[in-house]
């Protein structure tokens, strides 16, 4: 049982890391109209800000069910709080990095098919 646990944990992680990327990537291809800076500005941001509003959540929970328990101190508190701006940088840096791939590829795209007129 102990190992569902820790594999159901380990999901909860991935998923609060991947959701900010899919959604950013998805937002740039909802703003194709918009000017391509706009888009990508806000397809970049998009994850940080996600994941800076939804892992507190997911972090300060074993938070709040030690206290409920009555043991615990600032320190988890404090190393949950580290974890979520951690998070947002790791974030802000995947998120400018799948905008550049992103640029990338388009620009291969649009190379190939001048090529083929």
């Amino acid at each position: 049982m102990q190992t569902l646990f820790t594999v159901w944990r380990i999901l909860l992680l991935a998923g609060i890391l991947i959701f900010p990327q899919l959604l950013g990537v998805l937002l740039y291809y909802r703003l194709r109209r918009a000017p391509r800076w706009l888009a990508f500005i806000a397809a970049a941001l998009a994850p940080a800000i996600v994941f800076f509003f939804l892992s507190p959540i997911y972090f300060f929970a074993g938070v709040r069910e030690a206290y409920a328990r009555g043991e615990g101190c600032g320190m988890p508190a404090m190393a949950a709080t580290i974890l979520v701006f951690a998070g947002t940088m790791m974030e802000l840096g995947g998120g400018l990095f799948a905008q550049i791939v992103m640029a990338k590829r388009r620009r291969r795209q649009v190379a190939v098919s001048k090529g083929e007129k």
